[in-house]
């Protein structure tokens, strides 16, 4: 049972390494780093003075780091249910269809998925440009006014709508995978039963299908709390306010101001709401 034993951690060992080094080690690095500010004692150059939680007080305070938090949340509360439930519609749709059409459909679908963020941004920057926009091209036909994504009231949609090209595709094919799993026989059975195509959706597929659609939410969620690469990409066509999102927010902290130790307290404060929103979701969501 030892030699057993022995043989499983020598397995383990690259990935429990790996873990350690790359995962746990910055967390625990971040964690100490965050206690610490920087301060000029008299003529010296500033240095690293340990001060507690004064960093995550500061952070609480913080009115950009709360207007981060404050769009985040708006973007999840639209972005979030819409993509979802046009990945359920697509997955449901691609269930119904059969042969070539279902094949082709679900790779059209899943396309945008494939397409490095940094490159779908700086696509859909063009498309938004006051200048390069086709829908603005269209409107100056028409005599119509031009519409400015990037607008500070538009900027959270017009990454929304990002993110939503970019995700949609691969929550489908997940859900479209956990239906391939249902077992024919209970359509079978309930089309037995005198059931409509409607009924077996509503009655067996959905509910079925519920789990799977509850873990993407949650998944959504902590993806929501880290979106960057979209808003980065797009600073280069138009400003982009620096606390359009968290994660912006704390790199511009820690690279462009160098005030690491700030920056980490602001991540694990981010990590906290985060997990605190998860675990809370996750506990209603659970069947009791």
């Amino acid at each position: 049972m030892k030699k057993q034993s022995k043989i499983a951690y020598a397995f383990l060992a690259p990935f429990l390494i790996l873990f350690v080094a790359f995962y746990l080690s910055p967390i625990v690095y971040a964690a100490y780093l965050s206690l610490f500010t920087k301060k000029r004692i008299g003529l010296r150059a500033a240095q690293d003075v340990f001060s507690g939680v004064t960093n995550y007080i500061r952070g609480f305070q913080d009115v950009n780091f709360l207007t981060s938090l404050k769009n985040i949340l708006i973007f999840g509360i639209f972005q979030i249910p819409t993509m979802l439930i046009a990945a359920l519609i697509l997955a449901l749709l691609l269930d119904q269809s059969r042969g070539l059409l279902m094949r082709v459909c679900r790779t059209i679908y899943f396309i945008p998925y494939t397409i490095p963020i940094a490159i779908g941004g700086l696509v859909w920057g063009c498309l938004y440009a006051r200048d390069l926009s086709p829908v603005n091209q269209l409107l100056s036909t028409l005599n119509l006014a031009r519409i400015d994504f990037l607008s500070p009231s538009l900027i959270l949609f017009s990454i929304a709508n990002i993110t939503f090209w970019t995700w949609t595709g691969y929550n489908m094919i997940t859900l479209f995978a956990a239906l391939k799993n249902i077992p024919d026989e209970l359509s079978e059975a309930a089309r037995v039963d005198g059931a409509k195509r409607w009924d077996i959706v509503w009655r067996i597929k959905l509910p079925l299908l519920m789990p799977t659609f509850q873990l993407l939410f949650l998944f959504s969620i902590i993806g929501t709390s880290q979106i960057f690469a979209e808003a980065w990409v797009l600073r280069p066509i138009e400003y982009v306010a620096d606390n359009i999102t968290p994660n912006v927010y704390i790199y511009l902290t820690a690279a462009r101001d160098t005030n690491y130790s700030y920056a980490a307290a602001l991540a694990i404060l981010l990590a906290a709401v985060v997990f605190a929103i998860s675990s809370f979701l996750l506990r209603k969501l659970q069947p009791h």
